[in-house]
């Protein structure tokens, strides 16, 4: 009868012994997942960038100047830009190229690349935009000399 109480009050501290294992390693389970619960929650996931690309052509009206024909190319960028913030609130980036067709020749005038909060706080092409330099050789040069 001794000996039968002593081998149960051995295997009720060798259970007891297996139930805190147990019992440690789920705690451990549960404090890992609330931790990581935890930072998803205060630290959600970054989202991705969703870029709007925009080409817009322009034709070269007789005798128009350099100058004007770059301020409509701004103002196309301008409006371009702009209607495609509007149109899609899930749009970060907006890439707008200008290019101008005129006396046989295709030339890109400009590129505007500007993200949404930028443009809010500055919605003014010229100081996003990207001026391509050799386009108004391009576009001057006679017909044929190309």
């Amino acid at each position: 009868m001794r000996r039968r109480k002593k081998r149960l009050a051995a295997r009720s501290r060798t259970r007891c012994w297996q139930h805190s294992i147990v019992s440690a390693g789920l705690a451990a389970l549960i404090g890992g997942t609330g931790i990581w619960l935890t930072e998803a929650l205060i630290a959600p996931q970054a989202s991705q960038a969703y870029t709007s690309r925009l080409d817009l052509f322009l034709t070269k009206e007789s005798g128009e100047t350099y100058e004007t024909l770059l301020r409509r190319a701004e103002m196309a960028a301008r409006a371009g830009a702009q209607r495609s913030f509007d149109q899609d609130l899930l749009i970060t980036n907006v890439s707008v190229t200008v290019v101008v067709e005129g006396e046989g020749v295709t030339v890109p005038i400009l590129a505007l690349r500007v993200d949404r909060d930028e443009w809010r706080a500055r919605p003014e092409t010229y100081y996003w935009a990207t001026y391509y330099r050799t386009a108004e050789a391009l576009l001057s040069a006679p017909a044929g000399s190309l």
